[in-house]
């Protein structure tokens, strides 16, 4: 079994802190992996275009998944449908983990995470063909799960708020209560977020950082990793080489 690379740096002092690290696995239809190890796990709210599954290894991983605070211990996973918003919360205890992306309803989350925990505890780890043996055993179709891809605010590609509004025939400030209500967060912020994954994806893809930059609509690249690191706790060139 090829273990998963969970890498930790040190800091001058000696100290380790967590670091996040993506990867592009091929099999299983997983879109990518993400994998932690730390003290300090810790993202605002956010949210993926793909539905992600949080395995636990080590440590208790803490969620606000749609307002309502959820935990998960070694041997426990959690299940983040598509365009859900979401922050993850740091704890006392040192957290290991793998998140698993997938395309909106492709796997059956809940037996995944149920599968992952079987092997977990009859073999003390996990690796990279057991993660995808495992996400494979358990696809179906596309378009048959419960999975939703996140909705757009509406018009074209990160309108403006007031915009946005008028097109609907309210107030700018109706307009953002009754989309934060909706969607859980604000107009601005649910239009960063978007952007920020369109900028996964091109990086996946292989684009250069400025370009994607300029394609999303940031000021430059510093602009994009200052949001990028923020919201997924890497940079994204260290993104794109996963």
């Amino acid at each position: 079994m090829t273990p998963l690379p969970l890498p930790v740096t040190q800091t001058p002092a000696g100290r380790s802190h967590p670091v996040w690290d993506y990867w592009r696995p091929a099999g299983g239809g997983i879109v990518e992996l993400g994998t932690v190890r730390g003290l300090d796990v810790a993202l605002p709210v956010h949210f993926h275009r793909e539905d992600q599954l949080t395995f636990v290894l080590a440590g208790r991983r803490r969620f606000v998944i749609a307002g309502e605070p959820c935990e998960a211990g070694p041997g426990e996973g959690l299940h983040i449908p598509a365009g859900l918003p979401h922050r993850s919360l740091g704890g006392a205890d040192g957290v290991v983990c793998v998140n698993l992306y997938t395309p909106p309803g492709l796997h059956a989350a809940a037996d995944v995470i149920a599968g992952l925990a079987r092997h977990w505890r009859r073999t003390g780890g996990l690796g990279w063909t057991d993660l995808t043996r495992i996400a494979g055993d358990h696809c179906r179709s596309l378009g048959t799960g419960p999975g939703a891809a996140p909705t757009s605010t509406g018009g074209e590609a990160w309108d403006s708020v007031g915009a946005a509004a008028r097109r609907a025939g309210m107030s700018r400030e109706g307009y953002s209560r009754r989309f934060r209500k909706h969607h859980g967060v604000p107009p601005h912020a649910f239009a960063l977020q978007e952007r920020l994954n369109e900028a996964r994806l091109l990086l996946r893809a292989g684009e250069s950082i400025a370009a994607v930059a300029a394609d999303t609509g940031f000021t430059d690249q510093s602009h994009l990793g200052r949001c990028f690191r923020r919201a997924f706790g890497v940079t994204p060139g260290r993104y794109r080489a996963g």
